[in-house]
């Protein structure tokens, strides 16, 4: 099971809104001030909230929810993994059966500093050679942040360190997805896989 939910954030209020949250989620709130951060964050529980009704309907809402040693947000939910992610005006939410990562990227202009910094060298001949570097930019960069959410590793990982592109053997045993939706790149990973295909839900959000 694979399943991607987003939603548009533009008509959400976090301070008009009364449902229940998550000890986790509180706490977040409660740690933002800008508007934008907190739209974001109360988005991204909102989704998940929605994936659990569809996917464990037994469950009650809220579950338990940490972070992981290295930050990656846990629950107490057996059997089913789940991953947030959110830019701009977007939230998205991943649930899956096994650990999954999942990343939400904003499409802006190809940044070559950040470029020679974080990307591998087959990264970097890609991107030399591409023909819409905005875009390439963007896939292979959420591609990456989804990698290093899956793990679980986070910027432990050093970025150059191995390559979404090429077949080479720098590339993760890990299966991944990416598309284009609207303005948004939406990637997906999953660890020792060997695909990655999600059902995209759309949502509105109150």
């Amino acid at each position: 099971m694979l399943k991607l939910y987003y939603a548009d954030l533009g008509a959400l209020d976090p301070d008009t809104f009364c449902g229940e949250l998550s000890a986790y989620r509180r706490e977040k709130l409660n740690a933002l001030r800008s508007a934008q951060s907190r739209r974001q964050s109360l988005g991204a529980e909102l989704l998940l909230r929605q994936a659990l009704t569809d996917c464990a309907p037994e469950r009650v809402w809220p579950p338990e929810i940490r972070p992981g040693g290295k930050g990656k947000p846990e629950w107490d939910v057996q059997g089913l993994y789940f991953n947030p992610s959110h830019s701009g005006e977007l939230a998205a939410c991943v649930i899956a059966d096994r650990p999954v990562g999942l990343d939400v990227q904003k499409s802006c202009a190809y940044r070559a500093a950040l470029v020679r910094r974080f990307f591998a060298p087959e990264e970097r001949a890609l991107l030399a050679a591409s023909d819409d570097r905005d875009r390439d930019f963007g896939r292979i960069w959420s591609l990456k942040e989804s990698y290093i959410k899956a793990t679980g590793e986070g910027l432990a990982l050093p970025l150059p360190s191995f390559s979404v592109v090429g077949e080479g053997e720098d590339k993760p045993e890990a299966a991944f997805w990416y598309q284009l939706i609207g303005d948004y790149h939406f990637a997906v990973c999953i660890p020792g896989a060997s695909s990655a295909k999600p059902e995209i839900i759309p949502k509105k959000l109150p």
